[in-house]
């Protein structure tokens, strides 16, 4: 009788011990947002100044140049386009030190189509080579409408670098009347911040 009494209680105590174990697992305090002053942006400060009144505007360098391929008299002429620089915007953001981050909230008003993260646990310098390694996903990052965007890291990160598809804006093309090239610039990407959680 004393036995089984005693598997009672080592029983009971194992199920209390399990339950309160599974209780602090699921007692996870929410992931809470790194204030500005411990985040920069140098090329688009206005990204993370905490404030979503303000818009950082992303730039491409690039152009989109269309013409006439020759066609070395075999055959009719046809129509080609050249990429010059980029297609893609990017902004790098620096944290105050390695930092553990949840995730990322971008709050664009664009449309966005394809925005990508890369992480590195180093410091941002210009110039300097980096060791970036992709945030998987198993969807592309897109918006419309203004719809946040929220990407998961769940990792020591110092700088990330947000990284924007662009599309061509056609509405704005010029025909060079020399040549007749028409360069077609890319639209900018208009973000009100980026907000990183820790």
């Amino acid at each position: 009788m004393s036995s089984r009494i005693h598997a009672l209680r080592v029983g009971l105590a194992i199920g209390v011990s399990l339950l309160m174990m599974s209780c602090a697992a699921l007692y996870q305090p929410p992931p809470r947002r790194i204030a500005a002053k411990h985040l920069t942006c140098q090329t688009y400060p206005r990204l993370v100044d905490g404030n979503l009144a303000t818009t950082g505007i992303l730039k491409v360098e690039g152009v989109v140049e269309k013409d006439y391929m020759d066609s070395g008299g075999s055959g009719p002429r046809r129509y080609g386009d050249w990429l010059e620089g980029r297609f893609k915007a990017e902004a790098f953001i620096e944290l105050e030190s390695l930092t553990p981050v949840a995730y990322i909230a971008v709050h664009p008003i664009s449309t966005i189509y394809r925005l990508s993260v890369d992480i590195s646990p180093e410091a941002f310098q210009p110039g300097k080579e980096y060791l970036f390694q992709r945030v998987r996903s198993h969807k592309i990052h897109r918006s419309e409408n203004g719809a946040v965007i929220r990407i998961n890291i769940d990792r020591q990160v110092r700088t990330l670098r947000v990284v924007i598809a662009v599309n061509r804006d056609s509405s704005n093309a010029q025909r060079e009347p020399l040549t007749d090239k028409i360069k077609v610039p890319f639209q900018d990407i208009v973000i009100r911040e980026i907000r990183v959680y820790q």
